[in-house]
C-alpha cells in the first residue's frame, strides 16, 4: 500500500500546524521547513481547508492554522479525506476494469480487506498521537512553541 504524496503533505502539514498550537503561520514557512514547493503546498491547505481541518486567515497578518483540536483530527478521516480513492487492482476501479477473470475472481476481496485493515490502522490515531514527541520534532523543524505546555 502507498500513499501519494498529496496525502503525504497533507499531514506533514497538519504535523506543522499542531506544533504551531493555534497560532496561525504561512505556507512559505511550512515550505522552507519541510524543503517543499510552496506551490504543492498551497493546494494542499486549500484543500485541508475545505475538509475543515485547517482555517484561512487573508490580509497582512493572515496564514493558516488548524481549524479543530489535534487529539479531534482523525488520521484515517484525513488519509480518506486527501487520497483519490484505493483502488488497488483493475477491478477495484469506479468503471469496473476491463479484467476477463473478474467474474471469478477473488483476489478483489482480498485486496479490498487488505485496504480495510491499512485505514484501520490510520483509524486508531489522531493528529495528537504523532505529535506526542513535539520537542523532537520542533528542533527538526526549527518551529519552538512558545505556548506554555502542561507538564
Amino acid at each position: 500500500m502507498k500513499l501519494t504524496l498529496y496525502t503525504d503533505y497533507s499531514l506533514r502539514m497538519l504535523i506543522f500546524l499542531a506544533l504551531r498550537e493555534g497560532r496561525s503561520t504561512t505556507v512559505s514557512d511550512i515550505a522552507d521547513a519541510y524543503g517543499l514547493s510552496r506551490n504543492h503546498l498551497l493546494k494542499v491547505a486549500l484543500n485541508l481547508g475545505r475538509l475543515g481541518y485547517v482555517r484561512t486567515t487573508r490580509g497582512r497578518l493572515g496564514g493558516i492554522a488548524l481549524a479543530q483540536l489535534p487529539e479531534d483530527i482523525n488520521l484515517g478521516d484525513v488519509v480518506r479525506g486527501t487520497e483519490d480513492g484505493f483502488a488497488m487492482v483493475e477491478c477495484q476501479r469506479s468503471d469496473g476494469g476491463t479484467c476477463v477473470i473478474s467474474p471469478a475472481c477473488r483476489l478483489k476481496g482480498i485486496v479490498g480487506k487488505a485496504v480495510e485493515a491499512f485505514l484501520a490502522v490510520f483509524d486508531a490515531y489522531t493528529l495528537a498521537d504523532i505529535v506526542a514527541n513535539r520537542t523532537l520534532l520542533e528542533a527538526l523543524l526549527e518551529t519552538p512553541s512558545t505556548a506554555p505546555r502542561a507538564a
